[in-house]
């Protein structure tokens, strides 16, 4: 929906209802019929009352303070396809600015989520209000796409490229440039993906430059630092996630005399029960014998030993990573130390670091134990937007960012 210069998406919410968002970062939600906002995830009101109007209208009306603002559905051109790849049909969509004879085509991966993209983002609808086209798809085993979930990078991989060979086969010349993006697990595919397609730019949010098995290290450690636990005990917690990663790493088939050796050592510390990973924390609790049985059951093909950055290295088109420094889900500090390095190789990646954003680049506050999420990091959307215009975060309406731009690449002696 547009009004003037202004957009707000409306996608649905798996409980029923519907989460808005606009280009400068506000969210709230919404009942299935409208009425009241709530603020960001909170319960709290936020002011805003929507008139959604009759089903199938091309306008609805959003009152604050008395004033009431209507608008209107945004002209794009609205594409939905099904594909084939590795035996399997994908589901997608091709979102194009009416009226653009070109524009840029981000073509999106996706998260660990198992909900329909093509259903549910939002980033496709928020970066065609500002002039770019989007493809986006139900990753294998989620959505109206078939095959079986899976965490296989390299899989996923493949699957991107599948889905911007048909996003080019659709579009065609129409295509001003083309790159990926990513967010999350996505910030890990959309550069793997990038490394073997002929693509112009890649941008990575809240994403990770170390491999899974250390990010449930990094996220031990922070959250035993958290509890206010010393750097003894954040040793020891690194410890068992990396016996614990190695079970991951093998499927749960070995590994465990390490794990069991430290589960003994360190059952009865006042801080074992502060330990919370990706893996290590669920896995603590069972005996061996269970993790054997059950733990393949659950294992979805993740590629624990994964290494982004050869990859990154190696990518010599323009990246974007936007960061959240206070990221409870994917700790930034190792990524930002790695992002950093390339750039002063000379690799052509803009990096932008939010303060106080969590996971998701969510604006978060922590006070006595409550977490109180309000929306996302001023400019989210246009900022993403302006950088794919421009390919220069030094252009992009970058706001309460620390912000590290490309530096060239060393000379040649």
């Amino acid at each position: 929906m547009n009004e003037g210069s202004e957009a707000i998406a409306l996608t649905p919410l798996s409980l029923g209802g519907y989460r808005w968002r606009t280009l400068d970062g506000r969210t709230g939600a919404l009942g299935a019929k409208g009425g009241s906002s709530r603020l960001g995830w909170t319960e709290e009101a936020d002011g805003l009352s929507f008139d959604l109007g009759a089903c199938g209208d091309d306008r609805i009306e959003i009152t604050q303070s008395g004033v009431t603002t209507a608008y209107t559905r945004a002209t794009l051109e609205v594409t939905d396809v099904t594909f084939e790849h590795d035996g399997i049909e994908f589901a997608g969509r091709l979102i194009w600015p009416r009226g653009s004879a070109q524009a840029p085509l981000v073509v999106q991966t996706h998260g660990s989520e198992r909900w329909s993209a093509v259903r549910s983002d939002p980033m496709q609808w928020l970066l065609a209000a500002q002039g770019i086209a989007t493809f986006t798809y139900d990753k294998r085993g989620t959505g109206r796409s078939g095959g079986e979930y899976t965490q296989n990078f390299y899989i996923l991989a493949q699957d991107a490229r599948a889905a911007l060979a048909q996003a080019r086969s659709m579009a065609g010349g129409r295509i001003e440039r083309v790159g990926f993006l990513g967010g999350s697990q996505g910030g890990w595919i959309a550069p793997l993906a990038a490394s073997e397609a002929n693509v112009d730019f890649v941008v990575a949010l809240y994403g990770l430059a170390v491999s899974p098995l250390q990010e449930d290290r990094s996220e031990v450690v922070q959250n035993l630092a958290r509890a206010g636990w010393g750097e003894a005990e954040q040793s020891a917690g690194a410890e068992l996630s990396a016996a614990a990663g190695e079970v991951m790493r093998s499927n749960f088939q070995s590994g465990y005399a390490e794990f069991n050796r430290l589960r003994r050592a360190y059952r009865d510390a006042p801080w074992y029960n502060d330990i919370d990973g990706e893996f290590t924390s669920e896995m603590l609790p069972y005996p061996e014998l269970a993790l054997r049985i059950v733990g393949p059951t659950r294992a979805v093909g993740t590629s624990w030993d994964y290494d982004p950055v050869p990859v990154l290295r190696a990518l010599n088109v323009p990246q974007l990573w936007m960061i959240a420094a206070d990221d409870t889900e994917a700790p930034p500090a190792e990524t930002i130390t790695r992002i950093r390095a390339l750039q002063a190789e000379g690799r052509p990646i803009d990096l932008a670091i939010y303060p106080d954003a969590d996971h998701g680049m969510i604006i978060t506050e922590r006070r006595q134990g409550d977490t109180r999420r309000t929306g996302f990091v001023p400019n989210y959307f246009r900022t993403i937007g302006d950088w794919i215009l421009a390919r220069n975060l030094a252009t992009a309406l970058v706001a309460d960012a620390e912000v590290t731009l490309a530096t060239p690449a060393p000379a040649t002696p």
